[in-house]
């Protein structure tokens, strides 16, 4: 599927994308062993830039992925998803955008086109639809067993499989009614694949907002547990709020520069959306508009979820957000003295006046008609595949930058890997950058 001709990209060119292994000995059913100097697991952003640095190195190596190149973005993001980040923050290495609408946002489709053709545009070694089912230490090297039976031994491997891992949903969502269907958001596609009938979304950073409003937009009846994340305003004073981040250098914090590095790592971003050319969310105005809002669901068995009371103090805290956010770049503008116009934003009349209902403390899911959950709850990390005590606190791998302690072993593309952008479009060819230097040095030559 082509880009639209308003999406060009640097250097653009039009080698056919690498998706068979003639020449080298077939993975799909086949039980031979085989071997290599690097190999990247996952074509994604991280892996992809991983691979264009390797290249400029002269490093032989290969790209092991599960499904297609840019695999996560088509199974676990929804049709209507769109960027958060303005197209000029899409920047991989080599591989910048370049097009005539900068500030617009890319669709799923266009995402998936983008890391499909930068794949094209340096001939990345990519080999699809191989699953790797476990890594081990072997001597001085590594081996991997894939889903196949197929082993192979490489002497470094570059683990780039997300930044987020797999869905996470409460551990009660087993005692919940079989009457009600439940998915996490990673598997929403659009209001039309869900069955008839009002929807709950648990959960309100950035995926729930967002699924929240396209089902109400849609005609579906909507409950939306809110949860902690605050609220961005798209723009402020005449740039977009990413602008805003990016040069105040809200991008370039560093584990070693944040309060928290938990809360960094496992927080959830502040909701706003790349749809309909960039917007902003008021769960207010959701609520006046007639999504029902509801504290966060702590518990349930049966037809009936425990919510928190205190929607209201939480809504509170999701509008002063922006508050101080504004005043952050207020203070930026003064000390640079930037010429900038004066704050426009109103937020919508009379939305502080809802919702005007007091904060229930359980739900009936069958007395309110709800027939679908969605759980919009994040993601977890699952590296048990990985043979080797690599993990720490939240299974969250133990490295510095991606380099572990185990000679040849390296991570990419993990949320707050080194830091805010490590696992962005406009940041995580920095990280690969430094993690190419590093096997260069000590995996240079086969």
């Amino acid at each position: 599927m082509a880009l639209p001709a308003r999406y060009q990209y640097q250097h653009q060119r039009s080698k056919p994308l690498r998706t068979s292994n003639k020449g080298r000995p077939h993975l799909s059913g086949s039980h031979e062993n085989e071997s290599h100097n690097i190999v990247i697991i996952g074509a994604g952003s991280a892996g992809l830039a991983t691979s264009y640095f390797l290249k400029e190195h002269g490093i032989e190596h290969v790209i092991l992925e599960r499904g297609e190149v840019g695999n996560t973005w088509d199974v676990e993001r929804w049709d209507g998803f769109y960027l958060v980040n303005p197209n000029w923050a899409v920047r991989l290495p080599g591989f910048h955008y370049v097009g005539d609408d900068p500030e617009g946002y890319l669709s799923k489709i266009e995402t998936i086109n983008y890391l499909q053709n930068y794949a094209k545009h340096f001939d990345a070694p990519v080999r699809t639809g191989v699953e790797v089912d476990s890594l081990e230490r072997k001597g001085d090297g590594y081996l991997l067993t894939l889903d196949s039976g197929q082993v192979i031994a490489a002497r470094c491997v570059v683990v780039a499989t997300g930044a987020f891992g797999v869905p996470k949903v409460p551990d009660f969502s087993p005692d919940i009614t079989d009457s009600v269907i439940q998915i996490h958001s990673a598997d929403y596609k659009n209001p039309q694949a869900l069955v008839e009938g009002a929807v709950l979304v648990v959960g309100s950073g950035q995926s729930g907002a967002q699924v929240a409003e396209e089902l109400h937009d849609a005609g579906r009846q909507v409950f939306l547990s809110v949860g902690n994340a605050g609220r961005r305003p798209r723009r402020y004073r005449g740039r977009d709020s990413s602008w805003w981040n990016y040069t105040m250098g809200n991008f370039d914090r560093t584990i070693e520069n944040v309060e928290s590095v938990n809360d960094a790592r496992y927080g959830s971003s502040a909701h706003t959306s790349g749809a309909r050319g960039g917007h902003n969310i008021y769960l207010r105005q959701m609520a006046k508009d007639g999504v029902t809002l509801v504290g966060p669901v702590t518990g349930g068995r049966g037809d009936t979820l425990n919510l928190r009371t205190d929607l209201l103090e939480i809504l509170r805290a999701i509008d002063e957000y922006p508050i101080r956010w504004k005043a952050n770049v207020d203070a930026y503008i003064e000390k640079h003295g930037m010429q900038m116009p004066p704050d426009d934003t109103i937020d919508p009349p009379g939305i502080q006046e809802w919702p005007k209902e007091e904060s229930p403390a359980s739900l009936n899911l069958l007395d309110a008609g709800i027939i679908t959950i969605i759980w919009s709850t994040g993601f977890k990390y699952e590296f048990d595949w990985i043979k080797l005590p690599i993990t720490g606190e939240h299974n969250y791998p133990n490295q510095t930058r991606g380099v572990t302690e185990y000679p040849g072993l390296y991570f990419m593309g993990l949320q707050w890997m080194f830091g805010s952008k490590s696992a962005q479009f406009i940041g995580v060819g920095e990280d690969a950058e430094y993690v190419t230097g590093h096997i260069a040095e000590k995996f240079g030559r086969a």
